[in-house]
């Protein structure tokens, strides 16, 4: 694979406080937006199974990912392109979590690997596991930049105030920026980020800075019942438009 001009801080962590706040799903429609504007993107499944990325696109199941944890295989041998959407991925068959079935050391090591191999890339985005805290922390910890992905309800802005904690614990000098996920308007979104910014304010102190608001679409859930994107399916909506606006913004550092 021949060298990219690439950024220094290329490594983007997605994390939730709770599952079914849209993650994976958001990661990969960011990954497409920045494809579109001429990036060479990696999208990195550090979860390792179960309703993964390779679930929501319908990905041809491989073994890649266990020879890559086995060491049979480099990363650069794991990576397989999504033709559609124009950017590569590195995924696990979406019927286990095949990371947490290896020692964290293993995870560290795939940590550093994925480190250097960054340099390939303008962006790589790593779609962080919401239920084993070991391997979250272990990718959290690599990245330049975390997004925090939220719903506007109290038990999303309870998880968020929580996984901000947590973050603040692991990696006090994080860059942290928040999604606002599954809205009515972009006003309610708004909102509810500055109901978690005046808490982290007053208890925390991470300073985390909106990214974006995504509205309640329908056609989110239509596209990964059918194993599609919103580019592919409905390339002209509101939801796209603003993570081409979060895209823009990753690019160009405006944040």
């Amino acid at each position: 694979m021949v060298k990219h001009n690439h950024n220094e801080n290329n490594i983007v962590a997605v994390c939730s406080g709770s599952k079914g706040v849209g993650k994976t799903w958001f990661t990969a429609a960011l990954c497409q937006s920045l494809s579109l504007k001429k990036q060479k993107v990696l999208f990195f499944d550090a979860d390792g199974g179960i309703e993964n990325i390779a679930w929501q696109l319908g990905l041809k199941q491989s073994d890649l990912y266990v020879k890559m944890l086995k060491n049979e295989i480099t990363l650069n041998n794991a990576v397989t392109t999504y033709s559609k959407g124009k950017f590569d991925v590195i995924y696990a068959d979406p019927k286990k979590n095949f990371l947490s079935a290896y020692p964290v050391g293993r995870s560290q090591i795939l940590a550093m690997d994925l480190k250097n191999f960054s340099f390939l890339y303008d962006q790589v985005l790593v779609d962080c596991s919401e239920t084993n805290v070991q391997l979250k922390n272990i990718f959290l910890h690599l990245a330049d930049k975390i997004i925090l992905m939220m719903e506007s309800n109290s038990t999303g802005l309870t998880s968020a105030y929580k996984e901000l904690e947590h973050i603040k614990l692991i990696y006090p000098l994080a860059e942290v920026f928040v999604v606002v996920n599954h809205v009515f308007s972009k006003s309610e979104g708004e909102q509810t980020f500055q109901t978690l910014l005046e808490a982290d304010k007053q208890f925390i102190g991470l300073k985390p800075k909106l990214l974006g608001v995504i509205n309640q679409d329908g056609r989110i859930r239509d596209c990964v019942l059918n194993k599609t994107t919103l580019f592919e399916r409905y390339p002209i909506c509101q939801s796209l438009t603003e993570i081409g606006n979060i895209s823009k913004l990753l690019i160009h550092g405006d944040i």
